[in-house]
Parts: C-alpha cells; sequence; structure tokens
C-alpha cells in the first residue's frame, strides 16, 4: 500500500498524492480528501474526526473551521479572537478569525496558504429567543 507525491507544480498550488508512479491516475490535493474514497487503498482517510458537545445555556458561540485555521491557531487562541470581537457580531467576530489565521500563514509561509474557511455561530441569540418566547408564554396565561 502506497502513493506517489508529486510536487507542487507552481508557487502556489498543492502538491497531489496519485494513485501511480506515472501520475496519470486520479491526484489527489489533501484539502479534498473528505469524500475522495478512491485513494483509500493508499492510505489517504476520508473520514472527518467527530466530536460532540452538548450545548448549554451558557455557551456563547460555535466556531466551525477548515484546516487553514487550525494549521497556526490554536483552539484556544481562535475563541480569544472571537470573544473578543463577538460585540461586533458573530460576522465581524468571524472575519477577525480569518485574518488571524490569514496573517498567521503569511508569518510563516509567506506568500503560500491554505484555504481558509470559517463560521461563527452565535448560541446566546438562540438561548435568549428561547427565553423569550418563554416569557411571552407565561405573560399571556
Amino acid at each position: 500500500m502506497g502513493g506517489f507525491v508529486s510536487p507542487p507544480p507552481e508557487p502556489g498550488l498543492s502538491a497531489r498524492v496519485w494513485l501511480d508512479s506515472t501520475c496519470t491516475q486520479i491526484g489527489l490535493a489533501m484539502a479534498r480528501s473528505i469524500g475522495d474514497h478512491a485513494v483509500k487503498p493508499i492510505g489517504v482517510i476520508a473520514e472527518p474526526v467527530v466530536t460532540q458537545h452538548k450545548i448549554h445555556p451558557d455557551d456563547e458561540f460555535m466556531i466551525l473551521a477548515t484546516d487553514g485555521v487550525w494549521e497556526f491557531i490554536s483552539s484556544e487562541e481562535a475563541v480569544k479572537v472571537v470573544s473578543d470581537n463577538m460585540h461586533l457580531g458573530a460576522t465581524k467576530a468571524c472575519q477577525c478569525l480569518i485574518e488571524a489565521a490569514a496573517a498567521r500563514w503569511h508569518d510563516e509561509e509567506g506568500d503560500y496558504r491554505d484555504d481558509i474557511t470559517a463560521l461563527v455561530i452565535r448560541l446566546q441569540r438562540l438561548w435568549d429567543a428561547e427565553t423569550g418566547k418563554t416569557k411571552r408564554k407565561r405573560e399571556t396565561t
């Protein structure tokens, strides 16, 4: 079992994993490995790592992000960036996180960077809305 790796064809492009040594069969850029089951025989795992967390009323937000964020930003740092900017709204807090990740990529890798995608979901508003509904129901009874 094993694949063949070709270097990036030019700056800013990805190295690829190939099924064959002549690089004519399926080639995989690692950012697209989820769902690429064709390269499973050479060791690429297409199963994402999944964890679970029960959401509680005191949880303020949730961050969903690609490896381009997590490469140089720890979970703790991401939470701090988002938390420090959440007063500006979830969209702006998310933008700050993406900008922090892009800056870190620039510091570490120069002009190259991986895909940076993130979502920040404000959970507190969900709880506030639920609490508001409960209050309104009580007031009308």
